[in-house]
């Protein structure tokens, strides 16, 4: 019972409330008026107040030994002590009476503890069962969200690596046409200054002509006047000659001019194919990116279904062998849209032979860098023409077109060393 009480503290106040209520009911209903005496014998006022049972039963004890003495100092009658004994009986039965209610009480107060624990019991179950609920639900939303944090971190990853490549794709194009043209402009530098040796030289020579001629002007004078009319068509020629070498001088210098012009059309050309290739590159690239992370995501895919249904796995890596051929022959097919483009780069080169044939073929090997530059002595003829001289000169074309126009990224690996079938 104490432990019903402690589960449920509202029973013991209602058990209190109830034997307080009885308590009260008890000394309202009770007579504590005693009867009159003769032999002039006055009334005695009794002082009334609410206890508890158990205080009731005390007080009870001790005013029993003080009426009997009193009855016995004051000599009751016997009516007063039957009047007394009356009271004493009709006390007891309401006590009896109140006990029986208290225990009634009592018992009714433990059902209603019962049905309040056992009402309790239920609410607290049902309590429990929904923070395990929602636990499981908070759970559920954190692995949810790991996910989703996962999967942008990957995404953003990919993209990092497509941004990256791209740049470097650009770098590398920009350092490439640097290298060009400042290769240009060396070999502008180095025609000017052939031109400049040649104007000098030929200047030189018409001075050493003219103190020649001078020299020999003055014999001629000294040794007669008969003379003079061939020393004057000696300077009338002399002069002509001048008029020459100045005319040749300034062809010179013009071819000179038409060779840097030429030479610097040929860097712009250099410089736009270098800027077609990395743009091709580029779109390479990304195209080989996308491809790639939607390969990614397919092969994300296909984890996620193996873990789901095991028995399907040998289907699946069917399925990946086949992508990963997809994806081999796609590559092979980008990297032959290079091929006619390196052919026409060699092309541009190629210096045709004496006496060769429009229809001559040869087959060579090449080794090729990142980037198109051709390795040195990696150029070798894998199939003869038959004609030497052709072969060589396909050969010497090759080595003049470096750097030659490749993919970059997993493309180039097929560049790295390849064939070139070559015809005029």
């Amino acid at each position: 019972m104490w432990q019903i009480l402690r589960r449920n503290p509202r029973a013991l106040y209602w058990s209190l409330g109830l034997h307080l209520l009885f308590g009260l009911l008890f000394f309202v209903s009770a007579q504590f008026t005693r009867p009159t005496v003769d032999a002039g014998s006055r009334s005695k006022v009794v002082l009334a107040s609410i206890v508890s049972d158990r205080a009731l039963e005390s007080m009870v004890a001790d005013i029993q030994p003080s009426d009997a003495k009193r009855a016995a100092d004051s000599a009751l009658t016997e009516e007063a002590r039957a009047g007394e004994a009356e009271a004493a009986r009709q006390a007891e039965a309401q006590r009896a009476e109140a006990s029986e209610t208290v225990r009634q009480a009592e018992r009714a107060a433990e059902r209603q503890a019962e049905e309040q624990a056992r009402r309790e019991a239920e609410e607290n179950a049902l309590r429990a069962a929904e923070q395990a609920a929602q636990r499981q639900a908070e759970l559920e939303a954190q692995r949810q969200a790991r996910e989703a944090e996962q999967r942008e971190a990957q995404r953003q990853a990919e993209l990092d690596a497509q941004r990256q490549a791209q740049e470097t794709a650009r770098r590398q194009a920009a350092r490439d046409a640097e290298r060009r043209a400042e290769a240009a402009r060396q070999e502008a530098i180095e025609a000017r200054r052939v031109a400049e040796a040649e104007a000098r030289r030929q200047a030189e020579a018409l001075a050493r002509r003219q103190a020649e001629e001078e020299r020999l002007a003055e014999e001629a004078h000294a040794r007669a006047q008969e003379e003079q009319r061939l020393a004057e068509e000696a300077a009338r020629e002399m002069a002509s000659e001048r008029e020459r070498l100045r005319e040749a001088a300034e062809l010179a210098r013009r071819q000179a001019e038409r060779e840097r012009e030429r030479r610097a059309a040929e860097a712009a050309r250099q410089e736009r194919i270098a800027w077609e290739a990395a743009r091709m590159a580029e779109q390479e690239e990304r195209r080989l990116a996308e491809e790639i992370a939607q390969q990614a995501r397919a092969n994300a895919d296909a984890e996620r279904s193996a873990r789901q249904e095991t028995a399907e796995e040998s289907q699946r890596t069917r399925e990946e062998d086949l992508l990963s051929a997809l994806a081999s022959e796609q590559l092979a097919r980008e990297a032959d849209r290079y091929v006619p483009v390196i052919r026409d780069r060699v092309r541009q080169f190629w210096t045709r032979p004496p006496a060769t044939d429009r229809d001559l073929v040869t087959v060579v090997s090449a080794r090729l860098i990142p980037g198109g530059d051709v390795m040195p002595n990696s150029v070798r003829v894998i199939k003869s023409s038959g004609n030497t001289s052709f072969d060589q000169s396909v050969i010497a074309a090759i080595y003049n077109a470096s750097p030659l126009p490749v993919p970059s990224g997993p493309p180039f690996e097929r560049f790295r060393e390849f064939d070139l079938t070559f015809s005029p």
